[in-house]
């Protein structure tokens, strides 16, 4: 790699020149990776709702719901007695051994049932809501995995269009040979612009390392192979959400405030449930015996019922458990209805900010800096600027750049964390405001 002290006398003005190459060209080049096949948020965000193991324990739930569900309808099974003695042959002077008594008791769940199946069909529900919230935890882990991954392979793409800025463009149009104008170097102009050249070397070496990083965390959370190598979209700055009055209207359709509510109403349930499962159930008997009678066999049915006595244990207890834990999942689903709106306008509010400031960064601070490049570039190559100027527009432009593409990033992580917010997929566009 050619050093900076070897460019010829008239490498500063080439220099401005690719520099003015990327200034025009820098424009379409988001246009440009959005053409390439890569990865999507889309596209990520599946992957990992297909792989994720808490999806997973989320549908495992839910099955286990479900199984609650068709158990507390089930009736108990009823109870067969057979007995068989030597009483009738004693009687008879037969002798021998016979069947004496066949007794069949059912118990009789009576309300129990139904108070049952109505905790579990809440208990189902919350489980389908909580498998639901969980969607969504994962669309935000996988969107903040891919936007750093988008960020650190633009910053990547920007480091590396800035090293050869400085080293190749100028060595490609000393081969040319075609610039007939001469400007002398002093010795501490081209030291600056060795340093300039080492300053980005360094930037391309910080930011190959991010890219690894974020490249490394993207592949663990999608199960991709080692050798994967992922190509991110281009990042571009999210849309703007809608108003935040029509979000609040949909709060409580909330994944998490409605699994919260359906655990509420399980729990409320449960005290019914409880109350039916004080004492045991009442259990209708029916038997047939076989005595000896009036000098003779005979056969006697009857039927009869079992009541439990409660004299010693009344489960009082399990009643009064149950209504604890009606007042612990009342009390969480106040706190999350209380914390969900605030938690909502913050979210809201924050993109809202960030996408005007990063609109602001474009117009008030890029698209000038852009301008000062160039016109510093012409007044450099004149010699009417020094290379300190030339510099501190360089730094100034890169620098505006590489905070515009932190803006960006920002901005998508807080439309990520509004989604969450709002309970809204990304697969759902309705918290975008229209056009």
């Amino acid at each position: 790699m050619p050093r900076v002290e070897d460019f010829p006398v008239n490498s500063a003005r080439l220099l401005f020149t690719a520099l003015a190459a990327t200034i025009v060209a820098w424009p379409i080049l988001p246009a440009i990776a959005a053409d390439t096949i890569g990865w999507t948020l889309e596209a990520a965000t599946r992957r990992v709702l297909n792989l994720a193991p808490e999806r997973r324990g989320a549908e495992a739930e839910v099955a286990t719901r479900e199984a609650e569900l068709r158990q507390a309808g089930a009736w108990p099974n009823p109870t067969v007695d057979l007995r068989a003695d030597n009483r009738l042959g004693q009687e008879d002077g037969r002798g021998g051994t016979d069947l004496t008594q066949i007794a069949l008791s059912q118990p009789l769940p009576l309300r129990r049932l139904a108070r049952q199946r109505a905790a579990a069909e809440a208990n189902l529900e919350s489980a389908r809501e909580n498998r639901r919230y969980q969607q969504l935890l994962l669309e935000r882990e996988a969107a903040r995995v891919f936007h750093a991954l988008q960020t650190a392979a633009a910053r990547r793409q920007l480091a590396a269009e800035r090293l050869q800025l400085v080293v190749e463009s100028p060595n490609a149009a000393r081969k040319a040979g075609t610039d007939r104008l001469v400007r002398y170097l002093t010795p501490l102009e081209r030291r600056r612009l060795a340093i300039l050249s080492e300053e980005a070397n360094q930037a391309v070496a910080a930011a190959e390392r991010e890219y690894q990083k974020a490249l490394i965390d993207f592949r663990a959370l999608l199960a991709l192979p080692v050798e994967t190598q992922a190509e991110p979209a281009a990042l571009i700055p999210p849309a703007a959400p809608t108003s935040f009055d029509m979000l609040a209207r949909t709060l409580d359709t909330h994944p998490a405030l409605a699994a919260a509510r359906k655990e509420a109403e399980a729990a409320q349930a449960g005290i019914a449930v409880a109350q039916s499962q004080r004492f045991a159930d009442p259990a209708l008997n029916l038997f047939r015996d076989r005595d000896y009678l009036a000098g003779e066999r005979r056969d006697v049915t009857g039927v009869g019922v079992s009541v439990q006595i409660p004299f010693w244990n009344t489960n009082s207890g399990t009643v009064a458990k149950a209504r604890a834990e009606v007042e612990r999942t009342q009390a969480r689903f106040e706190v999350l209805k209380r914390d969900a709106r605030n938690r909502l306008e913050q979210a809201h509010t924050q993109l809202l900010r960030l996408l005007e400031q990063t609109e602001r960064l474009r117009t008030n601070l890029l698209e000038p800096a852009r301008e000062v490049f160039a016109l510093t570039r012409r007044g450099f190559a004149a010699g009417e600027l020094n290379v300190l100027t030339l510099v501190d527009a360089n730094n100034t432009y890169f620098d505006a750049l590489a905070r515009y593409l932190e803006l960006q990033q920002e901005s998508a992580l807080a439309a990520a964390e509004l989604r969450l917010a709002s309970g809204v997929s990304v697969f759902n566009t309705s918290m975008e405001a229209a056009p």
